[in-house]
């Protein structure tokens, strides 16, 4: 029979909708990270979020056939050194627009109208009034243009906002004023007041939002990080804030997970801070089980090419 692992938080909510369709695959379930139980070399498939995996996860002798995220990257995953060749990776990719451009918009307004110092303001009874920052006829810089962005880019054209997106192929997209190359990131940081993240964490992208292109951002314009941690540099963009070069950021990734109690991060004027919440909804389970059923469906009935969202090894 086959053995499915699923590892995240409350795996149990995907358990109880898969384990009545599949009678014949026996499912194990963690909840914490590298949860993998005494038998994690009897596992054919693993189902997992890639922030509940360390570098190590898979040294241990296994079997692995499939591994299956839960959602959209593979990063501690696909480049893992201790992973067959022939094994399947598959994303959740596709699904995750509505939560994350809601988790943007949420940053964008907190920041734009300084909620943060509202919170501490009820906190303490004490009535202030100030003018804050407008999204309408602003412009947004979104770092990738895959689906998530076009989900974002729809929603911030609802605001009247210019949306540029920034990309490695220049092309025409519905609800994006102009599309620009990655290439020419340090020229059109300039025009921005927010620049949005949500790219994938590769060789290509790690450390790609650092000094250079802080330096030349607006001195009133924010960085929102929803896309992996090591892409922004950390250590840059609380020296950009601390030097007055950006107005602000707000991360829902960062380069550590979980964020280290004694971050400086925690403590960094005009940033706000999110726990990677970016896909976690009440409706994620149910948004997730048609790529499950299909993937499981195919994956049992050796219909390898026919599952939904492959990812090739040479992609990362």
């Amino acid at each position: 029979m086959t053995k499915i692992h699923i590892l995240g938080p409350n795996p149990e909510t995907f358990l109880v909708k898969l384990a009545p369709l599949f009678p014949e695959v026996i499912f194990t379930v963690g909840s914490y990270r590298d949860d993998f139980g005494k038998n994690f070399k009897l596992y054919d498939v693993l189902f997992a979020f890639s922030d509940f995996l360390s570098r190590d996860s898979f040294r241990a002798p296994n079997r692995l056939r499939w591994v299956q995220s839960l959602g959209t990257g593979l990063d501690g995953m696909i480049d893992s050194p201790y992973l067959d060749d022939n094994v399947i990776f598959t994303s959740m990719r596709g699904i995750h627009g509505p939560q994350v451009s809601e988790l943007v918009f949420m940053h964008m307004l907190s920041l734009s109208r300084n909620y943060s110092k509202a919170m501490v303001n009820q906190r303490d009874h004490l009535w202030e009034r100030w003018p804050g920052k407008s999204l309408q006829k602003k412009t947004v810089g979104l770092l990738g243009v895959g689906v998530i962005s076009q989900a974002l880019a729809k929603r911030c054209k609802a605001f009247d906002m210019k949306v540029v997106g920034i990309t490695n192929t220049r092309r025409e997209l519905e609800n994006f004023d102009k599309i620009v190359l990655r290439k020419e990131l340090i020229s059109i940081v300039k025009e921005l007041d927010y620049l949005v993240v949500l790219v994938p964490l590769d060789g290509e992208t790690l450390g790609l939002v650092n000094e250079r292109v802080f330096s030349g951002m607006k001195r009133t314009a924010y960085l929102i990080n929803v896309a992996r941690g090591g892409v922004v540099d950390e250590n840059a963009l609380m020296t950009a804030i601390n030097n007055g070069e950006i107005a602000g950021a707000g991360l829902d990734v960062f380069e550590q997970e979980p964020l280290p109690v004694d971050s400086p991060l925690w403590s960094q004027p005009n940033l706000n801070l999110t726990p990677h919440l970016g896909g976690m909804v009440d409706v994620y389970v149910e948004q997730a089980m048609p790529i499950l059923i299909h993937n499981l469906k195919a994956f049992l009935s050796g219909q390898y090419d026919t599952m939904l969202n492959l990812v090739e090894h040479q992609q990362y």
